[in-house]
């Protein structure tokens, strides 16, 4: 064995003994925040019914969805900050279906509860908070604020999707 690759060793296992015995880790300030988001939700009843035309419609939405939110952690965890801006700008953008201004059956918003624009303009608001705090830089600032744009999609999940089994 040659000796850079002796001594490369060493370093990690050294790094792996001082991790063992360290003292463990405080728990992160957002944990709360965490552990509301991934609780069981407070229903008692199934998720509210949407029309089929609404699911459709919320089903393409909720992909690109998907799609931010997975790049937005991939930015969380390494801090990039421009990249945090840009993902949580783009949920902000596409958090767009308005509330009916009238009640014509032929209009698809009106098929939609108040409650639904309720919660879409929490995650608006959400996605705009974490924005700001990566524009600020303040690193605990986008872990709370990440938790609550989460904690925002979870209960809307629990709302209206069908729960999977």
């Amino acid at each position: 064995m040659h000796a850079p690759d002796l001594i490369r060793r060493c370093v990690i296992a050294a790094g792996l003994f001082s991790a063992c015995a360290s003292q463990p880790a405080a728990p992160p300030p957002q944990q709360a925040q965490l552990a509301q988001a991934i609780a069981v939700p407070d229903r008692a009843k199934p998720p509210e019914p949407l029309s089929p035309a609404a699911r459709d419609i919320l089903k393409v939405r909720m992909a690109s969805h998907a799609r931010d939110m997975g790049d937005l952690v991939s930015a969380i965890m390494i801090l990039d900050y421009p990249g945090i801006v840009q993902r949580a700008d783009s949920i902000a953008a596409d958090v767009n279906l308005s509330r009916p201004i009238t009640r014509d059956a032929t209009e698809l918003n009106a098929s939609l509860p108040e409650k639904f624009f309720i919660r879409q303009d929490e995650l608006r608001a959400g996605a705009r908070a974490l924005s700001a705090a990566a524009r600020d830089l303040d690193p605990t600032r986008v872990a709370v604020e990440y938790g609550r744009l989460s904690e925002g999609c979870v209960r809307c999940h629990a709302d209206y999707r069908p729960a999977v089994r």
